[in-house]
């Protein structure tokens, strides 16, 4: 089937899909915040004609907008939070904060939900040329430290899909060959006695002390834990700045990792008795709050194979010289060695010419090619975290990534705000779209292909267990933790 006219509608959009992604580049809500985000992405699929549903699985900033009836039934993920403390001014070559100490889009997840809305609405046409079967989007909020999609989950979402598709802005096209770090997040409390720390010192238990040994332990314990775990804290309140009271409340914020859930789940509890001995060591009192968790993402070879395919047939982008001299100036801006995007592009390619392709690619202006995909590659975990695990652990899901920065640009940084606005971005972006679009319509038309996906689903996940977050635990924005 030629589904060439169905991507048109996404040409047709381009303009108000690229300035609905420079809105919300500008709103910059963090997690659990974003309002104003929801509010111009449910206007404009109302407009488009999507049944919306707002809020959504109990969440005031999740929401559905959905298109067709009956199956098959496609689900495309899509995110809008910002990340603190990283406003940035748009296009320029230097770390010049728009609004000092306030948030910005270091992630690229304005791109990210338009370049979904954007598929969603490629397959609304299609489904509107008489074919059957309902495409849902999904907003997706707090990806960055709230795990959005695993409180939805926890409420239901995502579990009687036939399959789901997302993608991620970054500095290369690719399909994600690689899992992804469960994790699990905790506040621990530790509750003392003030005192005079000079008068009186004996009559004190510090809470400071205890988070302070807690900590030690922790970092001891980075020896007896696997390679490719990790654990992190946060001192989110040290008990005061007065040096001369002994501080009688302290708070310390944990985020836990591994490759698989269960192995974060046994650190945790590791990380549990820790805190546990640092209470009786100082006399104090303390309190576990449960956060959030997130799910490490279980893999499908044959959506990835799908995937790769439309973003082949789909092809990237063209650029003109302006777009690659100024990807140049900001590649240069990154401090030298910094390799941690291409040896993330890398880490997909197995084969010995495909290792050779990228290394002599490497110092190229924009990385304007598809990383090749390798079928029989074994399961990696990348070092990162993303609560589309859990949709993964709901239904068959596969990712992609394409290049709307310049390479090298990290992750989490200035460099990513300043260039969310530009039309390398903006390109990255409908590509993502596309491919998302002409995936989902091949899988739709394509019965054997979805039943051998949810074989591939029924493999990867036998013999392993899913964690979901306890049903009493609610969402927290974690600004509000400090």
């Amino acid at each position: 089937m030629d589904f060439e006219k169905y991507l048109e509608e996404i040409d047709n959009k381009k303009e108000e899909l690229c300035g609905l992604a420079d809105s919300i580049w500008g709103f910059a809500e963090t997690a659990y915040n974003e309002t104003k985000s929801v509010e111009a992405m449910t206007e404009f699929l109302k407009k488009e004609g999507f049944t919306v549903t707002r809020p959504a699985y109990g969440i005031e900033t999740a929401f559905t907008a959905r298109f067709g009836e009956g199956s098959p039934r496609i689900g495309i993920l899509g995110e809008y939070d910002a990340l603190a403390g990283l406003s940035q001014k748009s296009g320029v070559l230097e770390k010049d904060a728009l609004i000092p100490g306030e948030s910005g889009h270091g992630c690229g997840h304005n791109l990210l939900g338009v370049g979904s809305v954007s598929a969603a609405l490629s397959i609304k046409a299609y489904l509107q040329d008489g074919h059957k079967g309902t495409v849902i989007f999904y907003g997706c909020p707090a990806e960055e430290g709230g795990s959005g999609k695993a409180f939805m989950a926890k409420n239901g979402a995502f579990k009687d899909l036939d399959c789901a598709l997302t993608w991620h802005p970054g500095t290369g096209n690719r399909v994600v060959t690689q899992s992804s770090l469960a994790n699990f997040q905790v506040l621990y409390s530790f509750e003392g006695i003030s005192a005079h720390a000079a008068g009186c010192p004996e009559l004190g238990r510090s809470a400071l002390d205890a988070v302070e040994l807690m900590n030690v332990g922790c970092n001891f314990l980075r020896e007896h834990m696997i390679d490719e775990a990790r654990v992190h804290y946060a001192i989110v309140n040290a008990g005061g700045f007065s040096p001369n009271v002994v501080q009688s409340n302290a708070k310390v914020l944990y985020l836990v990792r591994a490759p698989k859930q269960q192995q974060a789940f046994e650190l945790l509890a590791r990380v549990d008795d820790i805190a546990k001995g640092a209470a009786l060591m100082t006399g104090c009192k303390h309190s576990r709050q449960f956060i959030k968790s997130c799910a490490n993402t279980v893999l499908n070879n044959v959506m990835e194979e799908v995937l790769y395919q439309a973003m082949q047939d789909v092809g990237v982008p063209e650029y003109t010289d302006e777009e690659r001299d100024l990807a140049k100036k900001y590649t240069e801006t990154v401090p030298e060695g910094s390799d941690r995007e291409y040896e993330a592009l890398t880490a997909a390619c197995l084969e010995p010419e495909n290792r050779k392709f990228m290394a002599e690619h490497k110092t190229d202006p924009l990385w304007d090619f598809i990383i090749p995909y390798e079928k029989k590659h074994p399961v990696k975990t990348e070092a990162g975290s993303t609560d589309v695990g859990d949709c993964s652990w709901q239904t068959p899901t596969a990712q992609i990534r394409t290049g709307t920065f310049a390479p090298m640009s990290p992750g989490h940084s200035w460099q990513i705000v300043s260039q969310g606005k530009s039309s390398v971005a903006h390109k990255g972006m409908l590509f993502a779209g596309k491919s998302m679009a002409l995936a989902g319509m091949r899988l739709m038309e394509d019965p054997e292909l979805l039943m051998k996906a949810k074989e591939v689903f029924r493999e990867q996940t036998a013999g392993q267990k899913y964690i979901p977050i306890p049903e009493e635990i609610e969402p927290v924005a974690l600004s509000s933790l400090y």
